[in-house]
């Protein structure tokens, strides 16, 4: 009997990244799967979950990703690495807790008088994220964090996580801007990290589980640090760079993995 997976899509998030839900639903059905494409919750509660074997989900609802985890056998991204990759304040002290470098972040109501960015705690893409000067921090309201500064963050590393198994690092790389997200300009180049940062990529892995996310890192005054975990919708950087077996890849572990 063939399994059924379905895949998830908010609308919103779905706008950037059809080609890529295009992508998956055709690999799953290449190797045998029967492949239900879900966009938007119209469409979700029109489904059988109890028919389900698998859901990948890219959306950002914590709250719907916990509620379907508690229906679906196996649902992807867990609502662990759905937490850490959709709120800047639960990563940073998942980080710590579990002892990772990572640059020195807080709420609000707590910066000292140095140059920090602040960021939106719940943001993506880059959109909102600021650099500002000790006190100046009382401009950005109640959902704003702020984040130590790192001299060089203007290019980090994207580790494309699979499962568990890192399939490729692309260095992304602002232009005549410090943010390096992709939907701000920024360029990219697949690039192959050295020891210490795949060492501990390795160990955020170990620690997250499997999925399918991404692990940013940037190089420190004392070498990798974790800038953010992200809770991947797409795989645009990828696509750009020519790996046109992405899809593919994702939906083999899938169907492989969690799929009697």
């Amino acid at each position: 009997m063939a399994p059924t997976v379905a895949i998830y899509y908010d609308r919103d998030q779905l706008r950037l990244n059809s080609f890529f839900l295009h992508d998956l639903v055709s690999a799953g059905r290449s190797f045998g799967a029967r492949v239900i494409p879900v966009v938007g919750p119209e469409e979700l509660r029109g489904i059988r979950l109890d028919d389900l074997d698998a859901m990948l989900v890219r959306s950002r609802s914590l709250r719907q990703r916990i509620w379907l985890a508690r229906r679906i056998s196996h649902v992807v991204n867990s609502p662990l690495i759905a937490l850490l990759g959709n709120d800047k304040l639960a990563q940073y002290l998942w980080c710590k807790k579990h002892g990772f470098a990572t640059p020195e972040l807080y709420p609000l109501s707590t910066t000292p008088s140095s140059l920090w960015v602040a960021k939106p705690r719940f943001g993506h893409g880059g959109q909102g994220v600021r650099r500002i000067q000790g006190r100046r921090w009382h401009q950005g309201g109640a959902m704003m964090v702020v984040q130590q500064f790192v001299v060089g963050a203007n290019c980090d590393h994207r580790h494309y996580v699979v499962g568990t198994t890192v399939v490729a690092t692309v260095e992304r790389k602002a232009v005549d801007d410090f943010r390096s997200n992709l939907s701000l300009g920024a360029t990219v180049n697949h690039v192959v990290p050295d020891e210490r940062e795949r060492d501990l990529v390795r160990t955020v892995v170990e620690r997250l589980g499997a999925g399918y996310y991404g692990v940013d890192t940037v190089s420190g005054p004392h070498g990798p640090i974790v800038m953010e975990i992200e809770d991947l919708v797409g795989a645009r950087s990828l696509y750009q760079l020519g790996f046109s077996n992405h899809a593919s890849r994702v939906m083999k572990w899938l169907c492989e993995s969690y799929v009697a």
